[in-house]
C-alpha cells in the first residue's frame, strides 16, 4: 500500500512538472509570435515613413502635419515629420482602416531633429537630420522598436 501511494505521489509530481514545462513552452511561443508580428508592423510603418520627403514639398514646412493635413489620417501625410506624435490602436493601414485581429496592439511614432554628429542627441530646430522611432506595443508591453534616420539639407546650407 505504501508503495502504491509513493507511486501516485511520484507520478503526480511528474505530471505537474510536465504541465508547467508545457505552459512555459506555449508562453514562449506566444511571446516569439508577438515579437515577430511587432517587427512586421514596425517595418511596414517605417518603410512608409522613410518613403516620404524630408520636408513638405507643397507647403510652408512646419514640424508635424501642415495646416491642410488631417493629423489623424496618415493618407494626408507627405513628409517625415507629419508622423510625429501619431499613434493608433488597433494598428491601421495608411488609409485609416484598422488591421483586423489586432485588438490590444498599438502603433506609435516619434520624430526628432538630431545632431548630425550624434544621432542620439536631440535638437530643437532643423539640423538636416530627423530620427524616426516606431514603437509597437501589445497590451502596453513594447514588442518592437525601430529607429530610422532621414536626411535633408539644412536651411543654412541651401544654395542661393
Amino acid at each position: 500500500m505504501v508503495e502504491a501511494a509513493f507511486c501516485v505521489v511520484l507520478v503526480g509530481g511528474l505530471v505537474v512538472v510536465s504541465l508547467d514545462t508545457l505552459g512555459a513552452s506555449k508562453m514562449a511561443q506566444r511571446n516569439l509570435g508577438d515579437h515577430a508580428l511587432g517587427q512586421l508592423l514596425a517595418s511596414a510603418l517605417m518603410s512608409e515613413i522613410m518613403n516620404q520627403s524630408y520636408q513638405d514639398p507643397n507647403e510652408l514646412a512646419l514640424f508635424g502635419p501642415e495646416l491642410s493635413e488631417n493629423p489623424t489620417l496618415r493618407s494626408s501625410f507627405d513628409d517625415v515629420d507629419d508622423y510625429s506624435g501619431w499613434s493608433a490602436s488597433p494598428p491601421q493601414n495608411r488609409d485609416g482602416t484598422s488591421i483586423p485581429g489586432l485588438s490590444g496592439w498599438r502603433q506609435s511614432v516619434t520624430v526628432d531633429f538630431v545632431d548630425q554628429a550624434d544621432l542620439n542627441n536631440p535638437w530643437v530646430s532643423g539640423t538636416g537630420v530627423k530620427r524616426v522611432t516606431v514603437t509597437i506595443t501589445h497590451y502596453s508591453v513594447v514588442v518592437a522598436t525601430l529607429v530610422g534616420v532621414k536626411t535633408g539639407t539644412p536651411e543654412g546650407l541651401l544654395p542661393v
